[in-house]
């Protein structure tokens, strides 16, 4: 009776495993299929069970298919944690921190003390011209001198500040919400660096269509962004509201970007929901790198926001001509 309890229990983790693997590659085509790819992270836990289980029913043949698995399962998620290291190159080291504010809900005296002491470089979204305003008397401009914001209210405000001159801005339309991008004077750093502070539909609980046009368009600017870029760093940071167990989303990192949170050994990076004092569940804020790398990257408290923020050490190369 055990045994046969085991096996069937064990095909039932089995089945929850192969899941787990599936959608990873499967298009997201609506709300279901969404929520199994967000999930995926926490469904892989059911393979090594289903092996358990299996070994417990002895039933080899398909203890082994979980033990394969299980495998196929740790190669996609352990790398995160492992990390990649950069070029060998001279480099300056850029602290990026991105946040979304919460439709400006942000306690604004906690951001710019959190922002003042961590960050060089801040992308905001969710920027409400309260939130601006109170961002301002509580000393952002005068800890952040250079600056390109957007404000407008509920989701669609943007900015950047920066301790660094900014030397060109502008916006990216044509999505849902508005973009804004910046040519940043990095000292020591022959060419400027470009960023970028996104904001991409939300899938949920709205129709899923505007988070798929978007994500579909976003690799054509990210290929005209890293065009225009030349040798330059871009760092794009943002709410993708998209996790790296989504296709799409993965998609994105085929014009030569780098996702931080992972390459810098991060794990999962979760930044959603910030609210209350139980650990987010999901990672859909991203640091985007290419022609620079991240050395470090964590989750950081932002009171108020129902997000919490990114920040992500990057390493901007000083010349990349000559690597």
């Amino acid at each position: 009776m055990v045994r046969i309890l085991a096996t069937v229990a064990g095909l039932g983790a089995l089945a929850v495993g192969l899941v787990a693997l599936g959608a990873r590659w499967l298009p997201v085509s609506g709300h279901p299929s969404l929520i199994v790819a967000a999930a995926s992270p926490y469904l892989a836990v059911a393979a090594p069970v289903a092996m358990l289980l299996l070994m417990l029913g002895r039933r080899w043949i398909l203890t082994l298919v979980a033990v394969a698995l299980t495998v196929a399962l740790m190669w996609v998620h352990v790398p995160r944690y492992l990390g990649s290291s950069g070029p060998d190159v001279a480099a300056v080291d850029l602290r990026v921190l991105t946040a979304n504010l919460g439709m400006g809900q942000a306690d604004p005296a906690a951001f710019v003390a959190l922002a003042g002491a961590a960050a060089d470089v801040v992308a905001v979204q969710e920027m409400t011209q309260e939130a601006a305003d109170g961002l301002a008397a509580a000393g952002m401009d005068t800890a952040f001198p250079h600056r390109v914001i957007v404000p407008a209210p509920m989701a669609s405000g943007i900015g950047i500040w920066s301790r660094h001159p900014i030397v060109h801005s502008g916006r990216v339309d044509g999505y849902a919400l508005p973009m804004v991008g910046s040519r940043i004077r990095i000292p020591g750093v022959r060419v400027d660096t470009t960023v970028l502070s996104v904001h991409l539909a939300a899938p949920w609980p709205m129709p899923i269509g505007a988070w798929q046009s978007d994500l579909a368009l976003f690799p054509d600017t990210l290929r005209e962004v890293g065009r225009s870029a030349g040798a330059g760093a871009v760092i794009v940071a943002g709410d993708f509201n998209a996790t790296a167990d989504m296709a799409p989303f993965r998609r994105l990192l085929d014009q030569g970007y780098g996702d931080a949170g992972p390459d810098a050994g991060a794990g999962l990076v979760r930044t959603y929901p910030g609210r209350g004092m139980r650990p987010p569940l999901l990672g859909i804020d991203h640091i985007l790198t290419k022609n620079c790398s991240a050395a470090s990257a964590a989750t950081v408290v932002v009171p108020g926001a129902d997000h919490r923020g990114l920040l992500a050490t990057l390493r901007v190369p000083v010349d990349m001509t000559a690597s």
